[in-house]
């Protein structure tokens, strides 16, 4: 699936792979292209889903917050 970073990397690799195989210059520069695209979208990837796991965790350290507030209210 292109939307994990394994799988944007193995084909970052697959592209790098037929790069060197490549029959043109010209072919050779669109998969080492290619190669780059997946890896940047790899890091993009992941770099996403630290955010939304930080966010993750935020929300849920105030929840956390508020529910404490409401339980030292009713004391």
């Amino acid at each position: 699936m292109a939307g994990d970073a394994r799988e944007c990397r193995k084909r970052a690799a697959r592209c790098a792979e037929m790069a060197v195989t490549a029959g043109t210059a010209q072919l050779r520069s669109t998969f080492l292209e290619l190669s780059k695209n997946w890896e940047k979208l790899a890091i993009a990837l992941e770099d996403a889903f630290a955010q939304l796991v930080e966010t993750e965790e935020n929300m849920l350290k105030a929840q956390e917050s508020v529910e404490e507030a409401r339980r030292l209210r009713k004391k």
